[in-house]
């Protein structure tokens, strides 16, 4: 069944941009008085188009969500116009065509005008106090549904599970008079209907209803003082961990591609770490590469909690406006369809530079104790394209404190002389300074590196140390994850002003 979500926002055009190159913009829930710090928010990331992902309680007659616009028409006037006066355009994330099961559109009035399925036929007669319905079979029914709605004569009545059993179809766990109907018997020949509905438990208009829903929404988009353009959105989450089905589906459809999908910031919790820098820019790359936009959405725990947010946020203004104004030759964006290769933008007194990075798969630090209070992980063989420097990303689980991690190669060793508790991690990135951040990647201290180690070309033999109290019983638990840089790019990005 074909979702009929539609995103409302402006196309480049109304930038005066290429047609080619869709807008990146940031979606989100927020209040009216929230308004404020997600304008902030599009600053620091270089969004000109901020989209409230539920505008509205009800779908059908598209009523305004209270804790968007408590006072309705006029609070939405009042946040287009600021919004637009700090240089972001504001539109909202709607469903088109949508009856909601909360709208007063969604009763038995209306009932003969829900998109319907393909003709059911009873294979008897059916009383008013039957809860199992057994219908001719019809393969329609094994389309998964939300409601599981039927629709017999002028009676709804909905169900929780089917059985095929030959050339039946038993629907079980019905609840007759559903929504108000009226629960009837039914003769053998009464017409039924499966009724089509979305994921997000709406029902589409047709006939007479499609035109009130459609102007029901017409009349609340009025308030916005730009023609926006409605198409179907790409709704699919960007996730790094499957980046290379990602990666072709991206190079198969080409110059049809207008949108990667929805990329969202997470905060670290008990199914997964947050999200890393290396991920974003890992999606940011593909974005300019392809030149389309993507959709930004911050988790609440993570607007709230996430320690590097601001770093993301100016790492995407620097990958935005290459989206928007740079020219990238054909042979880098060949560079940036590596799959397998991160990729790092920079800004200096010289331009703009592109690194690329190759960051490792995780390693567990097995470790064993080589003399009281010094432990020694197993030596590792590390491959890197080019020799030299390398950044680090060190874990410390379980229960136990490590003190001074170490990490040697044949050509020196890098002492990052401090304690990593339990839960926090060590961050180094190729500099002269270390930190160590909690869980959520907030900085807890900032560490002066001693020492230094390189890798050489190609394989390199490296192994980690580290020191814990000598009265613990326990080892501790490392994960050491490295990031080396190949060579870099430079990209030419037109000197265009910023709207702020």
């Amino acid at each position: 069944m074909k979702r009929f979500n539609t995103l409302l926002l402006l196309l480049a055009l109304a930038f005066g941009l290429s047609a080619q190159v869709s807008e990146p913009y940031v979606l989100a829930d927020f209040s009216e008085n929230e308004l404020g710090k997600m304008v902030e928010i599009c600053h620091k990331g270089g969004f000109d188009i901020l989209i409230q992902k539920t505008p509205f309680s009800t779908y059908g007659h598209y009523e305004w969500n209270e804790s968007f616009a408590p006072r309705g028409n006029r609070s939405v006037e009042q946040m287009v116009t600021a919004a637009e006066d700090a240089g972001v355009q504001l539109g909202v994330w709607v469903q088109e065509n949508a009856v909601g099961t909360d709208d007063p559109f969604f009763s038995s009035e209306y009932l003969n005008q829900y998109r319907k399925g393909s003709q059911l036929q009873l294979y008897s007669a059916l009383s008013a106090e039957e809860t199992t319905i057994v219908m001719r079979r019809n393969e329609e029914l094994k389309t998964p549904s939300t409601l599981n709605l039927i629709m017999i004569d002028d009676e709804l009545i909905s169900y929780s599970t089917l059985e095929f059993s030959g050339e039946l179809t038993l629907i079980h766990r019905c609840t007759r008079g559903a929504f108000g109907t009226k629960a009837s018997a039914h003769d053998i020949d009464a017409e039924a209907y499966r009724i089509w509905d979305s994921p997000e438990q709406f029902v589409e208009p047709e006939g007479e209803l499609r035109e009130m829903v459609r102007q029901s929404l017409d009349n609340k988009l009025q308030f916005f003082p730009v023609k926006l353009y409605q198409g179907e959105v790409n709704q699919e989450l960007i996730d790094e961990s499957i980046r290379v089905s990602h990666g072709e589906r991206w190079e198969k459809e080409g110059d049809n591609l207008s949108s990667l999908g929805l990329f969202v910031i997470r905060a670290t919790d008990k199914r997964r770490m947050g999200t890393t820098m290396e991920e974003l820019e890992w999606m940011l790359s593909k974005a300019a590469c392809f030149g389309v936009g993507y959709g930004l959405v911050i988790d609440p725990k993570a607007m709230k909690s996430h320690g590097m947010l601001d770093d993301m946020l100016a790492t995407m203004k620097r990958w935005n406006r290459l989206l928007r104004a740079g020219e990238l030759t054909e042979r880098q964006k060949q560079l940036l369809l590596d799959p397998y290769l991160d990729w790092h933008l920079e800004e200096d007194s010289t331009g703009y530079k592109l690194y690329s990075q190759s960051t490792s798969r995780r390693y567990p630090c097995h470790l064993e104790e080589v003399e009281p209070g010094v432990l020694r992980s197993e030596t590792w063989t590390w491959d890197a394209e080019k020799g030299g420097g390398f950044g680090l990303r060190i874990l410390v689980e379980g229960e136990v404190e490590i003190l001074n991690p170490m990490v040697s190669t044949s050509q020196g060793l890098v002492m990052f002389p401090c304690a990593v508790k339990p839960g926090q991690r060590l961050f180094y990135d190729f500099g002269e300074t270390a930190c160590v951040v909690d869980a959520n990647y907030n900085k807890l201290e900032e560490v002066v590196v001693e020492g230094l180690a390189e890798l050489d070309e190609e394989d390199s033999k490296v192994y980690f140390l580290c020191e814990v109290n000598p009265e613990t019983q326990q080892l501790p638990l490392v994960t050491l994850r490295y990031i080396t840089r190949e060579h870099s790019e430079s990209v030419f990005i037109h000197d265009v002003p910023n709207k702020w």
